[in-house]
């Protein structure tokens, strides 16, 4: 029984030491990996390097959606703006923003627009009431003015009638 201990001992520990070299000869695999896509990634490795391709998959997607995000950040902070860069760079919600942005701007314009249009209105009525107010005085005056111009009696009433009206003004007065 005793040397069933001592080989099961034995065994225990070739196994312990196989096991224990899977794990470091993992660690290098996963060292060596982990190297290259650093390499790939800052890209003073090799050009041929593809990071998507070196990398793991969570790395390599996180290296790509900061990779759109400077796109995108470009072509929104570009001068006039790249739309053609935004729409192929940036995430969904960011153009979903960009496009609620739009739209607002173009509701902004269209309401300038019309309150330029209420207000043009505003200023061409006011002319025309000006206008019609100014017509009103001067016959209101030259009413006035006729009316004062009429004979009067001892009384101060005007005498003159409809007809001697008319005569007075075919003899060149002023009308009314």
């Amino acid at each position: 029984m005793r040397i069933s201990w001592k080989l099961a001992g034995v065994l225990g520990a070739c196994l312990l030491g196989a096991l224990l070299a899977v794990v470091v000869g993992g660690w290098r695999k996963d060292a060596a990996v982990l190297k290259a896509c650093v390499a790939a990634v800052s890209g003073k490795g090799r050009a041929d390097l593809d990071p998507a391709t070196v990398c793991p998959r969570p790395i390599a997607a996180d290296r790509l959606a900061a990779v759109r995000s400077r796109a995108c950040d470009a072509a929104l902070s570009a001068s006039p703006e790249n739309l053609y860069g935004a729409a192929t760079s940036c995430s969904g919600p960011v153009k979903r923003v960009q496009a609620e942005r739009d739209v607002a701007r173009g509701e902004a314009a269209r309401l300038t627009n019309d309150l330029n249009n209420e207000r043009l209105g505003q200023d061409a009525a006011i002319a025309r009431a000006a206008a019609s107010a100014a017509t009103q005085a001067e016959r209101k005056a030259r009413a006035a003015a006729a009316l004062q111009a009429a004979p009067r009696d001892a009384g101060g009433l005007v005498v003159c009638d409809a007809d001697c009206m008319r005569a007075r003004w075919a003899t060149g007065g002023e009308r009314p």
